[in-house]
């Protein structure tokens, strides 16, 4: 990986779009000062982005350092696009939000390859992959057409890539999926290649990369012998090109069809597991390839509530609602616009929730009182299964439950894929 590629990237990037205006929106962009539901991350008075404490501790950041970035963003004097919100500093200087988590993300790049030359491969490799995830969050909210946020994805995706030239424990294959005339690349995640593995297919929500992932198979799904296959959805990272449609598991689809003569996966153990919206494109792919899909787990899936309750979509954090225009390639938030396209992604909508039952198992996980997946979700994705269960999490600390049910739903894969 070339010394200087993100000097090359970032030079003269003082003039480029800040990600705050690339979609508009007559509200504002800045959060209100709530308690977070999702307990994957909190919406901060004063910024736009969704600040994900815990999240970024699962990926295996030190919360010094992200205190550290967050604390050079709050105090730069450069000019913003909105003087009253905190990331939203103009160009790739001291203060932007990109700026600042590249900056510790090329910390640990160098970091890492010292350890190479030192021959301390697995030094190495930690340290590559904590650089990768700098460099994700420094692409946060990954939205179409913002420069710096794309060009931060490049030295995600290769830091990641590199981190595995110094893995002794597991291999990672690249596959390239054909798909509407384009190549998706997908990234194929093995605990050995001595014989083939039971396949888990993966996917985060509308504001995550395929990288972010890899501690659910590191910790849960490699010790029980399951690959993982991870897909970036349709709108963001590798699928940035593809328009996120109604037909949300188009893309899915072909993926499933496609490792079918994969040579180190078992093409009859194949499973989805999708977290927010990657849960509504797994469930509702159960149901189009009830053969092919031998189960699901969906993790605080956006399947219902959001899409079928208007005030319920309002309350969504702005930086969500850019999302989700960013992934349909609408270039306005605003809930006249945005809302009428989000509609048909509720699986009740579609006929497939509370009108149909398979018999592809179904683990539902999540929290009672998740604004983006109520409890109402979660029961209805379990009853959607002649097999189906769910695990609602009420009690104090919700994460480190979370994490539980994840170790919990790879034994249940496990289990189901034998």
């Amino acid at each position: 990986m070339s010394e200087n590629l993100s000097k090359i990237l970032f030079a003269q990037k003082r003039h480029v779009q800040e990600t705050s205006t690339i979609i508009a929106n007559s509200l504002t962009k800045k959060n209100k000062k709530v308690a977070d539901s999702s307990d994957d991350a909190e919406g901060r008075s004063g910024w736009y982005r969704l600040l994900k404490f815990l999240l970024w501790s699962w990926q295996g950041l030190e919360m010094i350092d992200c205190y550290d970035v967050l604390a050079k963003i709050s105090a730069s004097k450069q000019q913003r696009s909105h003087a009253e919100i905190i990331d939203t500093v103009i160009g790739y200087r001291s203060g932007n939000w990109t700026y600042e988590w590249t900056q510790k993300g090329m910390f640990y790049q160098k970091k890492a390859k010292k350890f190479a030359l030192d021959g301390d491969d697995s030094a190495a490799q930690k340290a590559f992959y904590i650089a990768s995830q700098f460099y994700s969050v420094a692409s946060y909210p990954h939205l179409k057409g913002d420069e710096l946020s794309i060009q931060a994805q490049v030295l995600a995706f290769n830091n990641y890539r590199e981190s595995f030239k110094y893995n002794s424990k597991t291999i990672l294959k690249e596959i390239k999926i054909p798909f509407q005339g384009k190549e998706i690349i997908c990234y194929l995640h093995l605990p050995h290649t001595e014989h083939i593995h039971p396949l888990v297919i993966v996917s985060g929500g509308i504001d995550m990369l395929q990288c972010d992932l890899y501690p659910l198979f590191e910790k849960d799904l490699a010790p029980v012998g399951i690959a993982m296959l991870t897909v970036d959805i349709p709108g963001i990272g590798f699928s940035s090109q593809i328009k996120l449609t109604q037909d949300s598991s188009q893309l899915h689809q072909a993926i499933v069809n496609y490792m079918k003569k994969v040579p180190w996966v078992d093409q009859t153990k194949i499973a989805l597991m999708g977290m927010r919206f990657g849960g509504n494109i797994a469930i509702r792919l159960a149901f189009l390839e009830p053969k092919a899909v031998k189960s699901v787990v969906s993790v605080g899936a956006t399947v219902s509530s959001i899409f079928d309750d208007i005030e319920k979509f309002k309350e969504l954090p702005p930086v969500l609602l850019d999302c989700f225009a960013s992934r349909l390639q609408l270039n306005s938030s605003d809930i006249t616009q945005l809302y009428p396209q989000c509609i048909p992604f509720s699986l009740i909508k579609q006929g497939l929730l509370a009108r149909k039952r398979i018999n592809t198992p179904f683990l539902s996980i999540g929290h009672k009182h998740d604004m983006l997946c109520d409890d109402k979700d979660l029961k209805a994705i379990a009853r959607a299964s002649r097999e189906g269960e769910t695990q609602i999490l009420d009690k104090p600390p919700i994460f480190t439950s979370y994490l539980n049910s994840l170790s919990y739903s790879a034994q249940w894969l496990a289990r189901h894929l034998r």
